[in-house]
């Protein structure tokens, strides 16, 4: 079962959700533990990744995130390019499982300005 969605957020959000989850990746560490490192409920990391949440991370949590990654700067945890636009609509194909319960995949198909 495929679903397709279109959401509206900044460029910096979604930029920072996306970068956060790579640096968690390449440190192997899954949602539920990244969310305890930062002394929070197991689900926050899952609920600011999720497409269909509007969770965001906020600036308190950016020391969280920067001392859970080790990081001794917050400005190595913003290490990504400058956004290009200030808000945007993104537009994302889910793969559900057969009961439509649970998100199997998410594919980014556009990303547009807002004006």
């Amino acid at each position: 079962m495929e679903k397709i969605f279109e959401f509206k957020t900044t460029q910096f959000d979604f930029d920072l959700i996306n970068h956060i989850k790579e640096i968690r990746e390449s440190k192997e560490l899954n949602k539920e533990d990244l969310s305890k490192m930062m002394g929070l409920a197991s689900s926050f990391v899952g609920n600011v990744e999720s497409f269909t949440q509007r969770h965001k991370y906020s600036t308190r949590h950016l020391t969280l995130l920067a001392k859970a990654f080790g990081f001794k700067n917050i400005s190595d945890l913003l290490n990504f390019p400058t956004p290009k636009f200030d808000k945007i609509k993104v537009t994302v194909k889910q793969t559900m499982n057969e009961a439509g319960s649970k998100v199997l995949q998410n594919e980014v198909l556009r990303i547009e300005e807002v004006k």
